[in-house]
């Protein structure tokens, strides 16, 4: 059927691009973009509107959403060849959905609709710990206007952090912080989106103003990021849809200045506010000038899986190679994250030089696509078997190297942690190390009601020549049945009866690269340190 209609769908598309015309929505569209050109769809939103979909084709796409003024969100990029949408306007006005690709003739398909939304809530009250904001509470009701009270409040910026002796009445241990969110100006809710908010909790209104706030005792080691979302659209329909609706406001809080762009765009919607308190781990090893080689990056297709992956790998100059001696091998799943995100190649580069580690080849290992990911990474047998039987000979053949398992780290985070573990667990002889951050233990198949599959099996299993390394953060508690704390605890706590080496810490962090970056190195030396003088 899309194949007979694709001509009119083109056809009325471009009319839509040369005449101003406004989408009509909901679109379900099949069309093609010569490399270069610039589809631009105009989409007319009243303020609040709520658009979802999705845009996906052939090869990477670039999209973003511009009003008048320019762009407004970035959508994807760099790579990406899909790319979920999700907005709310912050204002009423004529918007565009900019869509360009790189590939001659890509055939693109977009889904994109409007979605009813609710009435307003009832707003939450709550006690205010804070003696800022109890501060502010008096001068409003001395008559200051919301404004001035405002503009005194985030003076130093955000968000508040506040010492035990500074709320001698809260509580607060020796090594806790008392932490203020804010926000002002939303008409209906705001929600903290990351940290200890993984359960997108609410802020409070402060005296019937626009003036929002939300408090939390937290760890003096905490480092996060966060981004706070006004005006969240209530929307009638399953809890998923009801929880994703954060990502149509989610932004950077505009009174903190700190700000880190993961992804490389910095539009409010694709950077993050950042929170460091007093004792956060450093994060000295992602400093550094010294200019490093460009790995190098090779398609991979998987005869097992059905499908082709970027794979970059890097060996660096100092490499102590020599016969048929093994060498230590890094392998890094989600490997574009960790060389953005996280840039590991910078991190490994400061341990071997500074002698913690030895040097190391490193291989980062891409996703085809976020389906497959989700697919893939969380105990797939077959793809263990992709990464013993096809990666390993991949790297080997590029490389001319020799490696060993006891000397072969798998990384990630996430379901990246699982799969380092999972793969582990079924090639112990490959993979003898281990290093999870925030690993989804939590996990198991759908036709298996109990939680933490992986840990249930590594329980009944003999003695493995695996070493593990697993850190999580304590606002890590509502992540799937168990919460990823406490699965990671369970882990440690099978493996350490087992007799297994390893180490679990924990961190004031939630679910967030942000803190990853900050503590990678941690892990490397635990498992690689002993390496460094071989």
């Amino acid at each position: 059927m899309f194949r007979r209609l694709m001509p009119f769908l083109v056809i009325s598309l471009a009319a839509l691009a040369a005449n101003g015309a406004t989408l009509e929505l909901p679109v379900n569209i099949r069309f093609t973009i010569d490399a270069g050109e610039h589809y631009s769809l105009p989409v007319a939103l009243k303020k609040g509107e709520y658009i979802r979909g999705h845009l996906s084709g052939q090869s990477a796409l670039e999209a973003m959403i511009h009003d008048d003024s320019g762009p407004v969100r970035y959508l994807a990029g760099h790579g990406d060849s899909e790319a979920w949408i999700y907005f709310a306007a912050p204002e009423a006005g004529n918007y565009r959905l900019v869509i360009q690709t790189l590939r001659p003739e890509a055939e693109v398909h977009l889904k994109l609709e409007k979605v009813p939304l609710l009435a307003p809530g009832e707003n939450i009250r709550s006690d205010i710990q804070s003696r800022r904001v109890l501060s502010a509470r008096q001068a409003l009701q001395n008559g200051q206007t919301p404004d001035s009270v405002w503009s005194s409040l985030v003076a130093d910026g955000t968000p508040l952090v506040e010492l035990p002796d500074d709320v001698p009445d809260s509580g607060l241990k020796a090594d806790e912080r008392l932490v203020t969110f804010l926000w002002y100006g939303a008409n209906d809710r705001v929600l903290l989106f990351g940290g200890p908010g993984y359960e997108h909790d609410p802020l409070f209104r402060l005296a019937g103003t626009d003036i929002w706030y939300r408090s939390y005792a937290m760890p003096a080691d905490t480092r996060m990021s966060y981004m706070l979302a006004p005006d969240v659209p209530r929307v009638n329909g399953s809890p998923r849809d009801q929880r994703v609706a954060i990502l149509a406001t989610a932004q950077r809080d505009p009174a903190n200045p700190h700000v880190w762009y993961p992804g490389g765009a910095s539009d409010v919607y694709n950077s993050r506010s950042v929170l460091e308190l007093d004792k956060a781990p450093s994060d000295n090893l992602l400093d550094g000038d010294r200019p490093l080689p460009e790995p190098s990056r090779y398609p991979l297709t998987s005869d097992r899986l059905g499908n082709t992956r970027d794979i970059a790998i890097m060996v660096p100059e100092d490499l102590n190679a020599s016969g048929d001696d093994a060498v230590p091998l890094v392998i890094f799943f989600d490997g574009d994250d960790y060389l953005s995100k996280v840039p590991a190649p910078r991190i490994l580069d400061n341990l071997s030089r500074s002698g913690e580690i030895p040097p190391v080849v490193a291989v980062f290992v891409s996703n085809p696509n976020r389906s497959a990911r989700n697919s893939e990474l969380p105990c797939n047998e077959t793809f263990a078997d992709f990464m013993a039987l096809e990666l390993l000979p991949f790297v080997a053949g590029k490389t001319g190297l020799v490696f060993s398992g006891e000397q072969t780290l798998l990384a990630g985070a996430s379901f990246g942690g699982l799969a380092s573990a999972c793969t582990a667990y079924r090639y112990p002889e490959l993979f003898g190390l281990v290093l999870s951050q925030s690993g989804s233990f939590w996990w198991s198949p759908e036709e298996d009601v109990r939680p933490e599959w992986l840990n249930a099996r590594l329980a009944e299993a003999p003695l493995l020549p695996v070493r593990f390394y697993l850190s999580a953060g304590v606002f890590e508690t509502d992540f799937g049945e168990s919460g990823i704390l406490n699965a990671n605890r369970q882990l440690e706590q099978i493996l350490s009866v087992k007799g297994y080496d390893v180490m679990l810490e924990e961190f004031g962090a939630g679910h967030d690269y942000y803190h990853w970056r900050a503590t990678l190195g941690r892990g490397l030396v635990h498992l690689l340190g002993e390496f460094a003088d071989q």
